[in-house]
């Protein structure tokens, strides 16, 4: 289990609900992710998922979300991923 951090630079609540539908139809997350988050930063827009493996998000970056962000005009997302240890849910 890999959580990423995506940043992307002057990203915001309007792109970020553009994206949204066509990178998680019918507001489902893929197969094995555990959590989504977003939401603003000083300079942009950061989302916060915890998924499987590294290797399944680079994947679904490649084939969705920089494609995804170039059509909207924006930078390819910064991304930094990190094991995590332990998830605790309620």
């Amino acid at each position: 289990m890999v959580a990423v951090i995506i940043d992307i630079h002057e990203g915001n609540e309007e792109i970020y609900e553009r994206l949204v539908p066509g990178l998680f139809p019918d507001g489902k997350l893929p197969e094995g992710w555990m959590v989504h988050i977003a939401g603003p930063t000083e300079d942009g827009w950061r989302i916060v998922n915890v998924v499987p493996s590294q290797e399944q998000f680079e994947a679904f970056a490649r084939e969705k979300l920089n494609p995804a962000t170039a059509k909207e005009g924006e930078e390819t997302p910064r991304l930094t991923f990190f094991p995590v240890h332990k998830l605790i849910r309620s």
